[in-house]
């Protein structure tokens, strides 16, 4: 939840997404993929501290490889809505969500950071002002504007809420590497195959919880795995501890394992801690609802 921490100062969290299905379609003309992806934020979050500052726009992060300053994508963000600021701002980025992992941290950052904004200054901007200012940010900065469960498409950037999913208990890992998102999509190559999305919003509209599992997937996983075994190797690992599925988020390296609950998700979480000094291991859950204004439900 949106705090302040001071006159002029605001505490925003920027959470964590998870892709519970990534259906990759023909490459468009302007060099995007078409994509149709059913999102899901988790309780794993950056802290953004943001606060007035006498003029233009600081950026800054306590995580050494992330860029600062006009390289950030929150920088950029709040550049869209400089005309509009009448002061300056300053954002100080407390990193949880590790990077190049294909959890969205970045775009999180950008878009809490024009929630932020907007709340911090006053400036009165609906939804539909900041899904616009987003979608010139980056494809997945839109969706953390809306949060919670919600289907995007075109090349990510055009976002619907769905109906909540249930709450699940979650394992997630990312090895000691990164990938870069560009990099998988000018690899994959469109095949034949079942979309896994109109699956999922069947059974998420039934409130299947089975059905919701069942329809899991993520269509980038193959050109992942080739590059990098290891992560076929942990969803193996996560099947292994108990996992009801498996799943690459985004175009990785990471990957969540759904758990039937807390206790379970929490022992596979300590034992993965221990076997895998070298990966980042989190606990954690979907988060139900995050509205426009950062606030978390549930």
């Amino acid at each position: 939840m949106e705090k302040r921490t001071g006159a002029g100062a605001l505490r925003v969290p920027a959470y964590a997404k998870i892709n519970l299905t990534l259906d990759v379609g023909a490459l468009r003309p302007d060099g995007y993929h078409q994509v149709t992806s059913v999102m899901q934020t988790i309780d794993l979050a950056d802290t953004l501290l943001i606060s007035v500052a006498p003029a233009g726009i600081e950026v800054s992060c306590d995580a050494p490889d992330v860029p600062a300053g006009e390289e950030n994508l929150a920088h950029r963000a709040l550049a869209t809505l400089a005309p509009l600021i009448p002061g300056g701002i300053r954002v100080d980025i407390r990193k949880r969500i590790p990077r190049a992992a294909g959890l969205g941290g970045g775009s999180s950052d950008a878009a809490a950071a024009l929630k932020g904004a907007n709340s911090l200054y006053g400036l009165g901007l609906g939804e539909r002002e900041l899904l616009a200012a987003a979608a010139g940010v980056g494809s997945d900065v839109p969706f953390f504007i809306v949060g919670g469960t919600a289907l995007a498409e075109g090349r990510g950037e055009l976002v619907k809420r769905l109906p909540t999913l249930p709450v699940f208990w979650l394992v997630v890992v990312k090895p000691g590497f990164g990938v870069k998102t560009g990099d998988i999509y000018r690899l994959y190559r469109e095949s034949a195959k079942v979309g896994r999305t109109s699956l999922l919003l069947r059974a998420l509209e039934a409130g299947d919880r089975d059905g919701i599992i069942a329809a899991l997937g993520n269509d980038l996983e193959s050109v992942t795995c080739a590059l990098h075994p290891e992560v076929a190797a942990l969803k193996e690992r996560l099947l292994e501890r108990g996992a009801l599925k498996a799943v690459m988020a985004g175009s990785g390296p990471a990957v969540y394992g759904i758990f039937p609950g807390e206790a379970e998700a929490r022992l596979a979480a300590g034992e993965l801690k221990r076997e895998m000094p070298g990966a980042d291991v989190f606990l954690t859950r979907t988060c139900r609802c995050v509205d426009a204004v950062g606030k978390q439900e549930g």
